[in-house]
């Protein structure tokens, strides 16, 4: 590159050599920006990452609580039906009993 002090064309060297410059700060500030958008891209999928985690661990937790309230309850539902049995065979005699007296 030629002095634009000992050049025929001052202007066309300074255009040059400043549009040179301008040349090398534009590519760097598009490197820059590159790596940032890469960085703010990483920092989001970590912290998507941290999220799908945490709901993940929620929703796992509220299955383990849905099944044990299933299991209690299956287990209430087969006392309830057992209650149930004895409660018609006791009604059963009962009224088996009353008939009885009322024909005799």
């Amino acid at each position: 590159m030629s002095n634009m002090f000992t050049s025929r064309n001052p202007a066309g060297v300074a255009v040059a050599q400043t549009g040179a410059i301008f040349g090398v700060l534009a590519a760097g500030a598009v490197n820059a920006h590159m790596s940032g958008l890469q960085a703010m891209r990483a920092a989001r999928e970590s912290n998507n990452s941290h999220v799908l985690r945490h709901q993940l661990g929620v929703a796992i937790n509220r299955a383990q609580d849905l099944c044990d309230l299933a299991t209690t309850q299956a287990s209430e539902i087969e006392q309830l039906r057992a209650e149930n049995a004895r409660l018609r065979a006791a009604s059963a005699t009962y009224l088996a009993a009353a008939r009885r007296r009322v024909a005799a």
